[in-house]
């Protein structure tokens, strides 16, 4: 039996398939994906339902020359197979391996490193407009020439934006269909419909896109496929007069039609998305238009691999798991209680107790642990699809109506609702729980994913507060404290399983109280102080009991809040003290740099009161004096992450290499001590 995957080392080789060899190098890949993933984890679902209709567009393209954008680019497995990383897939999204995204630094064929939804039609707008004014350059440099060459010059590439997972509903994605007018040359948009986002997609658009696809059989998209390529424009017709026949020959006017010419977009569709010799025949075709265009296609997502058809959330994004037949058991790791369980758990418990409670999240309502609540409270919970600042603005009106509401979205997806929480919540100072899940680093799925900017950008937001919560007990407290405050609360939690140590835990069992830290750790005539925010508090532990065993003591103080600071934890330095912060966030604007600003503002205020009370002639003043000179003397360490793009590894390792781990805050101890 042939393997024409082995066969298969760039696109030119997918050139010399029939059709049927085509398909069963689709088979072969789909395998391949499964077996990989299931050892290192990735997104499989969707890589599994895009292998045709990536083998039919690099058939078609030449991906070197032309342009592919790529949308929410965890769907490129069956790409990067293609374009050369096949061998790479070993250590796919591991150290030393390949990302699970699209990444220009791994191949030519990859334009932008992609891990956020809608920003496909929009980048490929703006590429396409660069090769408009380059043609126009070019036409400078030969005015002479006729206007065939011309016409040459300015199709020398072909830009395909490919979007699915339910991208098409974003916010950024009706702002670039908007503006696809812009655009007077070639640029294909195909829309990818699968139904699914990481859960099934939300939202009137949602239902609209599903009754046109449950309308269709599959004889239905082969004669639209006929009707399309009979009737698609030649010379002397155009594009608009095209879509008019291939409407009157499917006798019906097509309702997903209608949104896109509403826009002005020619429309073709849908059709089968898994039948390679249709999209081969209509990639050929639809090149060669000279306007921006849609073409609709319909997969399944997770194709192939039952387990993920049958629960496409689960499959969405998986850790390594093994397949016995059709079952799968996650591996021990994955098994394990996470934040997420504690949170989602939780939640569901006091919404029992409290019915103006209510749940928000953006499309991963499993991912951020509300299935249960959903299940429950069907009426109080939202699920606004990839729209996260509509998430936010809609916890506004709720908090304002005087509900509850609890916003439950990843950390770098909660980065596009800046200007909601600035405008909507923060200014009105309104009731809204931000619990932001996947804060800090993330892992495998690497830069486009890690948490690592939440503090910063709301630190700065007057009225917030922020908590860190450190294991089990304290999501559970944290979370109580925030849906009791009458104002915003940004509680942050790791993709992490919950700490299962036998370090003294009892302090951090005390209720949450606004910007009080608790001392978990504390020395006898210790000279350092460590003081964490979040779960990180397992490596000062861990740490502080490295040091005791040479003889060193030292505190640990669990901070809880990075907004307000506690002031008794600055006043530690006029003890003469050294204080060492230990964050899972970049060291710029995170709880470090909070801790030095409070210092310093501090310290200030105490040389303000000592000149004060000397224009007074208090000799009292002089002790307060001293005091500032103490903590202008003492030293302050923080600990965190780098301002670079960390790459993608196991969550430990990146901790390790940005030093916030045990062995490296205990070197930092005796450096300080040294010093």
């Amino acid at each position: 039996m042939t393997n024409f995957l082995e066969q298969i080392n760039s696109p030119d080789d997918l050139k010399k398939l029939s059709v049927d060899e085509l398909n069963a190098l689709a088979g072969e890949m789909r395998e391949f994906i499964l077996d990989s993933v299931s050892k290192t984890g990735g997104h499989l679902a969707s890589s599994l339902g895009v292998v045709e209709l990536t083998l039919a567009m690099h058939c078609v393209f030449d991906f070197k020359k032309d342009k592919l954008l790529w949308d929410v680019g965890h769907q490129c497995y069956a790409h990067k197979i293609i374009t050369g990383r096949k061998d790479a897939f070993a250590r796919l999204r591991q150290s030393g391996g390949i990302s699970g995204f699209p990444n220009p630094d791994e191949s030519a064929y990859d334009q932008f490193v992609v891990g956020h939804a809608g920003t496909s039609i929009a980048t490929a707008i703006g590429m396409a407009l660069g090769e408009e004014l380059k043609t126009e350059n070019e036409k400078l440099k030969s005015e002479d020439q006729e206007r065939d060459t011309q016409y040459a010059i300015r199709h020398t590439n072909k830009i395909v934006a490919l979007i699915g997972d339910a991208s098409i509903v974003n916010g950024v994605s009706f702002e670039a269909l908007n503006n696809l007018g812009l655009v007077e040359r070639q640029l294909l948009i195909v829309l990818n419909d699968n139904s699914m986002a990481i859960d099934p997609t939300a939202g009137a658009l949602a239902k609209y896109f599903s009754k046109v696809r449950l309308s269709h059989t599959y004889e239905d998209l082969r004669r639209t496929t006929k009707n399309i390529l009979e009737h698609l424009p030649v010379i002397g017709k155009s594009v608009e007069e095209a879509v008019e026949k291939i409407k009157k020959g499917i006798r019906m006017a097509l309702p997903t039609s209608q949104m896109f010419e509403s826009l002005n977009i020619p429309y073709f569709g849908p059709v089968d998305g898994h039948d390679i010799s249709s999209l081969i025949k209509l990639f050929t075709a639809l090149a060669q238009l000279d306007s921006p265009v849609v073409l609709h296609v319909y997969t399944k997502k997770g194709k192939g691999f039952s387990p993920a058809e049958q629960d496409r959330p689960k499959f969405h994004s998986t850790g390594p798991f093994k397949m016995n037949g059709d079952l799968v058991e996650p591996d021990s790791v994955a098994a394990r209680r996470s934040f997420t369980d504690v949170f989602g758990e939780h939640l569901t418990h006091l919404a029992e107790k409290d019915k103006r409670i209510v749940a928000i999240t953006s499309a991963m309502c499993d991912g951020t642990g509300l299935g249960e609540f959903r299940s429950r409270f069907a009426d109080r919970f939202y699920d606004v699809g990839i729209a996260e600042s509509a998430a936010v603005d809609i916890a506004a009106g709720l908090a304002r109506s005087g509900l509850k509401p609890v916003v439950c979205i990843y950390s770098t997806f909660l980065q596009r609702s800046f200007d909601q929480i600035f405008q909507e919540v923060a200014l009105q100072n309104l009731p809204v729980v931000f619990c932001i899940d996947r804060s800090g680093v993330v892992g495998s799925d690497g830069p486009t994913h890690h948490g690592l900017m939440d503090i910063g950008f709301l630190r700065m937001m007057p009225n917030i507060v922020l908590v860190a919560p450190a294991d089990e007990v304290e999501l559970k407290l944290a979370l109580e404290f925030a849906l009791s405050e009458n104002r915003p609360v940004a509680l942050r939690y790791p993709k992490d399983v919950v700490p299962s140590d036998d370090f003294d835990r009892t302090a951090c069992t005390e209720s949450f109280k606004l910007g009080k830290s608790v001392v978990v750790r504390q020395g006898m005539d210790s000279a350092v102080v460590i003081v964490t925010y979040g779960s990180v508090l397992t490596e000062a532990l861990k740490a502080a009991q490295m040091l005791a065993e040479d003889g060193i003591e030292i505190d640990v103080i669990n901070a809880r809040f990075a907004a307000p600071i506690d002031e008794e934890i600055i006043s530690l330095l006029g003890q003469g003290k050294g204080i060492i912060t230990v964050e899972d966030h970049r060291l710029a604007c995170g709880f470090g740099s909070g801790l030095l600003e409070s210092a310093a503002a501090y310290s200030s205020r105490i040389l303000r009161d000592a000149y004060r009370a000397k224009q007074k002639r208090n000799m009292q003043s002089w002790p307060q004096a001293k005091r500032r000179h103490d903590i202008r003397n003492t030293g302050i360490v923080t600990l965190g992450m780098p301002k670079e793009f960390i790459k993608h590894d196991s969550r430990s390792a990146q901790l390790m290499e940005a030093s916030v781990n045990a062995d490296e805050i205990a070197r930092t101890v005796k450096e300080m001590l040294k010093a």
